[in-house]
């Protein structure tokens, strides 16, 4: 083995394996793996890997007696997955036409949280392993404690020690990936928002910038730039807008525009009218003038005569934008954002290029139900002085009535980024959460096929459970407690979702803080609700579901609130908060429904639609 630090603690054939004394491939794992015996009793952990060397190598002795191709399997020991903060299957073995995972468990009693560890292994490599892409990858657990167990759950196959060698017998025959040439293949995760962030402001390239070109962010973005540049050349005035599903990349989008564009990026800012995000963000980037606040930036250049320098100006959730009467009632101005971002343009000397980025659903507060439409009044506005271009996707155009748009479908992603496992999931919350429950669940085979689980539990100290065995070797993970900030119940159960808990809340530390230091969301004590959360993400969200928002047996029922300001539907906005909320979530969610007799319609609900229960023990005896 190389003197150099491998992402591995032990790689050979499955010959070199059986020729290899134990003590030499124990000792690798223990130089490879010191930290973790610092975290863990050493004994304890040197005798789980000696059981495990112990039954890899009785199962490929037994299996080289009939099969002799078996020796040139390839084996490795301990694979970390880069980028992914120490996660590691315990084996992978490279077979004629599979790669299997195996991970060994020495309990007595099998977590659920473990099936769904050894999916998400496989899963992974088959997503983001570039030699693994077009290979079965199939998932395994080893109870070690167990005989003559063979059986299949939930996608991951269960096998005893004494039946490994049988069901490794199974595979066919034919040439196997040699394990060296495996081993240099790029394993290339797609980064959160916030990682992306950070990689773009350090002008590193995206680990998994295939899978973001191949959806059409590049593109995107090349697309904006294009017109960045035919604004300045002719001297024009344009307004971009942008839409995309959750989760397709729109936030990534505007921050590589503003920042990757070197010959405009010293006139360029990226607005967001949701604090969170901002607040994160600048943390993460640790610059503060890359990032601003779009409600801020428009009081302080829209209703005075001050100059902004940029000439492009990206903004998130241009839906969002409040429409005049509620600018009226809370700042007392009686134009609308829309109207006043135009304006700002038309003040910019020269040109000036306006980006909005636009979501599906995400309009959750007072003032936002105009939606396009306070746009397209903008624009239709008597008092302009300029002509200005406005460049779109089709199906924003449409609600651009009386211009002239010119069509651009690169401007349209339609397909998330966030995980193939969440690729999905808008569409099942779509259905669900518009009462098509039967529909639903006919989506949700295909969600659980691709590893993405969402599971529903009435035990909210199960579900925290489940979330620390799950992540409990990966501390890069993020999962936290969302909630809907119109809910009334959830405090009695410790979920702290009301406007004095929520506004302590430091969302930097939420989202950027590890388990254990302080505020970080994976402590599973502060609650972030829909305002909290939108535009941002989790690997698994716990959301926790509220008495606003309860199934009946055939429709959804808002609980009657009084808003501080006008609302026009608040049962589109309740809805629009939900879907927030169950969109947050990269690789699983978790559904906690509060136990008691006004929710048990909304839980038979969720079921129906093809949420599965939680449980803590898989029920198989060992």
């Amino acid at each position: 083995m190389s003197s150099e630090r491998q992402t591995y603690a032990w790689s050979g054939t499955s010959k070199e394996l059986l020729e290899a004394p134990q003590s030499l491939i124990e000792a690798a794992l223990a130089q490879h793996l010191q930290g973790l015996l610092k975290l863990s009793p050493a004994r304890t952990q040197q005798h789980a890997w000696s059981e495990q060397i112990e039954i890899l190598k009785s199962s490929f002795r037994d299996l080289a007696i009939g099969r002799p191709d078996s020796l040139n399997w390839g084996i490795v020991l301990e694979y970390e997955l880069p980028l992914e903060g120490g996660r590691r299957p315990d084996v992978i073995v490279t077979a004629p036409g599979k790669i299997l995972v195996l991970e060994f468990k020495q309990d007595s009693a099998l977590s659920r949280a473990y099936l769904d560890q050894a999916l998400a292994y496989a899963r992974d490599l088959s997503e983001y392993h570039s030699k693994s892409h077009h290979v079965a990858i199939d998932a395994h657990l080893v109870p070690t404690k167990s005989r003559d167990l063979n059986i299949e759950r939930d996608g991951v196959r269960i096998t005893s020690p004494n039946k490994l060698a049988a069901e490794l017998d199974q595979i066919g025959e034919g040439e196997s990936i040699p394990i060296s040439e495996w081993l240099e293949g790029e394993y290339a995760p797609l980064p959160s928002l916030i990682q992306a962030a950070r990689m773009i402001f350090r002008n590193e390239r995206l680990p998994s910038i295939k899978r973001a070109e191949s959806l059409g962010v590049g593109q995107a973005v090349i697309e904006l730039q294009k017109i960045a540049k035919w604004a300045e050349e002719n001297q024009e005035r344009c307004l971009v807008f942008l839409s995309g599903v959750p989760g397709a990349g729109k936030t990534l989008v505007g921050l590589r525009f503003v920042y990757e564009s070197s010959e405009l990026s010293a006139n360029s800012i990226f607005l967001s009218g949701n604090g969170p995000l901002v607040e994160v963000l600048r943390d993460a980037l640790k610059a503060k003038a890359f990032v601003r606040d779009l409600h801020s930036f428009i009081k302080s250049y829209g209703t005075t005569d001050k100059v902004p320098t940029q000439h492009v100006i990206v903004f998130d959730e241009a839906q969002r934008a409040w429409d005049a009467e509620h600018m009226t009632a809370k700042n007392n101005i009686l134009q609308s954002e829309p109207e006043l971002l135009i304006r700002i343009g038309e003040k910019i000397p020269n040109w000036v290029n306006l980006v909005g980025l636009i979501g599906h659903g995400q309009e959750i507060n007072s003032g936002e139900e105009a939606g396009i439409s306070s746009w397209s009044s903008a624009l239709n506005s008597q008092n302009l002085q300029f002509q200005w271009k406005v460049f779109a996707p089709a199906r924003i155009a449409s609600d651009l009535p009386n211009r002239d748009v010119e069509i651009v479908d690169a401007l349209d992603l339609s397909r998330s980024l966030r995980s193939r496992r969440a690729e999905d999931l808008h569409q099942w919350v779509d259905l669900l959460l518009n009462g098509r429950i039967s529909d639903a669940s006919r989506t949700m085979p295909q969600i659980i096929k691709s590893g993405f689980n969402i599971y529903l539990t009435r035990d909210l100290d199960q579900a925290k459970e489940f979330l620390d065995v799950m992540y409990e070797s990966d501390n890069t993970k993020k999962y936290g407690i969302l909630a809907s900030s119109k809910d009334q119940i959830l405090p009695k159960y410790g979920i702290l979702n009301g406007f004095q808990d929520t506004k302590r809340v430091k969302y930097s530390n939420w989202y950027n803080n590890s388990r254990g230091e302080p505020g970080s969301s994976n402590n599973l004590m502060e609650v972030v609700t829909e305002f909290g959360c939108q535009g941002l993400e989790v690997d698994c969200a716990l959301v926790a579901w509220g008495n606003d928002y309860l199934w009946n047996g055939s429709a959804w029922q808002v609980r009657k609130i009084r808003p501080k300001f006008k609302q026009h539907d608040p049962h589109l906005l309740r809805r629009n908060s939900y879907r927030v909320l169950l969109t947050r979530s990269r690789d699983a969610m978790i559904l906690f429904v509060p136990p008691e007799s006004a929710f048990d319609m909304t839980e038979m609900g969720l079921l129906a639609s093809g949420v599965r229960p939680l449980t803590s023990i898989v029920d198989i005896a060992i």
